[in-house]
């Protein structure tokens, strides 16, 4: 679960830096959906 979290926050970051929030925010609830689905 801390790997997701890692890769999660390093995606956040690169999507910050090119100021795509928007695409990181649908991202992040695509995940979220699918690690809920996982477990």
């Amino acid at each position: 679960m801390l790997i997701v979290i890692n890769g999660v926050s390093a995606i956040l970051k690169a999507f910050k830096e090119t100021k795509m929030m928007a695409t990181a925010r649908n991202l992040l609830v695509s995940l979220f959906f699918i690690i809920k689905d996982s477990y």
